[in-house]
């Protein structure tokens, strides 16, 4: 035991001297509050000592050991608090981060070798042109026959039918912009393997869905997310130029295929999208940005805990004929039409720009501050566009409580 005791004393010395300035004056607190019992009069970490004092008025020994208990309960009720906060953290970043990153390095193999047929290939660039435009046309021909699926069931809202038509509108204000440019004719490889990424990600999300009872998409929870979207993938763009070429931008640089340059992409697309889901979830969950935050609970039936512990959870199902249809006729429809507006869009810009005077670099800024654009644009169309009534059905306790006359 004293062998045990002095090896113990070495690692915590070890610990202690890893400690940075504030973290140490912590230990010291709370050390003293053992040993004599006096509790700091000013709290360098207020959580900490709150629950400490709260526990020791309690404690009628006070002893150094009870008070030891005392620090190490409060310690553990505070570790309890950030559980659940780093669970939801954690179900994100596992079921977001690894779809997205899967589905990312599956787009980046297809587009590189789809650029390798083209180039090998002897197809005119105006027939390249066409085959973008109509490619490009599978998103709103999918969100047109959502749409008639959605009032043909009574689910279509205002939000709904307007998120449509401004997606289909920059849709097509997007091929018209690459089409007059002449990018369009370049384009083939990033429209063919964009349509198999957002299939590959909104199957795999029909299977392992995320949940959480947070409230529903408001307009101020939206706006806040657009913003912190817009500025994130500004900075992953900006940190992408400087990782190494990857998917169909690999082989028109002549260099052969490269997984780990596809995985530094997948990771660099997962880091946004988890940031975003999260920050969304989060907006929802506050009431200041969404009354209704905090409703509905995924796991409990506690009305307290529903009002009050956010809980996201990610899960595998097996989807339903009708949870497939909404997948792919509402969210996938939404995101290619997106994602296709983005890729025109900046390919537009990039061959406008290319015309000037602006050097290589400056371009490029330009080119990532025109894609944080757009995906602010089409932010809440996106949303709106997915956003289905719910009114309209009741449930079977609604229906045993008023039943027909």
């Amino acid at each position: 035991m004293a062998t045990m005791g002095q090896r113990v004393e070495i690692q915590m010395q070890e610990m202690y001297t890893q400690l940075g300035e504030t973290d140490r004056i912590v230990v010291g607190r709370a050390s003293d509050f053992i040993e004599r019992g006096d509790l700091p009069q000013e709290f360098i970490n207020e959580d900490l000592f709150e629950l400490v004092a709260e526990s020791n008025r309690t404690d009628i020994e006070q002893t150094p050991e009870s008070r030891m208990r005392t620090v190490l309960e409060a310690c553990l009720e505070l570790l309890e608090k950030a559980r659940e906060p780093a669970c939801n953290l954690l179900n994100v970043t596992a079921r977001t981060g690894l779809v997205v990153t899967l589905t990312t390095v599956l787009r980046q193999l297809v587009g590189f070798y789809v650029e390798k047929a083209i180039r090998e290939g002897d197809s005119p660039e105006a027939s390249r042109a066409w085959e973008v435009a109509a490619i490009t046309m599978i998103g709103p021909a999918m969100s047109l026959m959502g749409a008639i699926r959605d009032e043909c069931t009574g689910t279509a809202s205002l939000q709904s039918r307007l998120g449509r038509v401004c997606m289909a509108s920059i849709t097509m204000g997007a091929l018209i912009a690459a089409h007059l440019t002449g990018a369009s004719s370049t384009m083939l490889s990033g429209i063919i393997n964009t349509n198999i990424y957002t299939v590959a990600r909104d199957l795999a999300n029909a299977f392992f869905p995320l949940q959480d009872n947070a409230g529903t998409a408001s307009a101020g929870a939206t706006g806040v997310t657009t913003v912190a979207f817009g500025a994130v993938q500004f900075l992953l763009a900006e940190l992408g130029a400087l990782m190494p070429l990857s998917g169909p931008g690999r082989y028109a640089a002549e260099l052969g295929y490269s997984l780990g340059a596809d995985v530094i992409q997948g990771v660099l697309n997962a880091t946004g999208a988890v940031i975003d889901d999260f920050i969304f979830i989060l907006c929802r969950s506050w009431t200041v940005l969404s009354p209704s935050a905090g409703l509905d609970s995924v796991l409990s039936d506690s009305e307290s805990l529903q009002q009050s512990v956010l809980q996201v959870r990610a899960g595998a199902r097996l989807p339903s004929r009708e949870e497939l249809a909404s997948a792919f006729l509402n969210v996938n429809a939404s995101r290619t039409s997106a994602f296709q507006a983005l890729n025109l869009a900046v390919a537009a810009a990039a061959a406008e720009l290319a015309l000037t005077d602006l050097g290589e670099d400056t371009q490029g800024h330009v080119v990532n501050v025109c894609v944080m654009l757009m995906l602010m644009l089409i932010y809440f169309p996106f949303i709106w566009s997915c956003s289905q009534r719910t009114d309209n059905q009741w449930s079977p306790e609604q229906l045993r409580e008023n039943p027909a006359p």
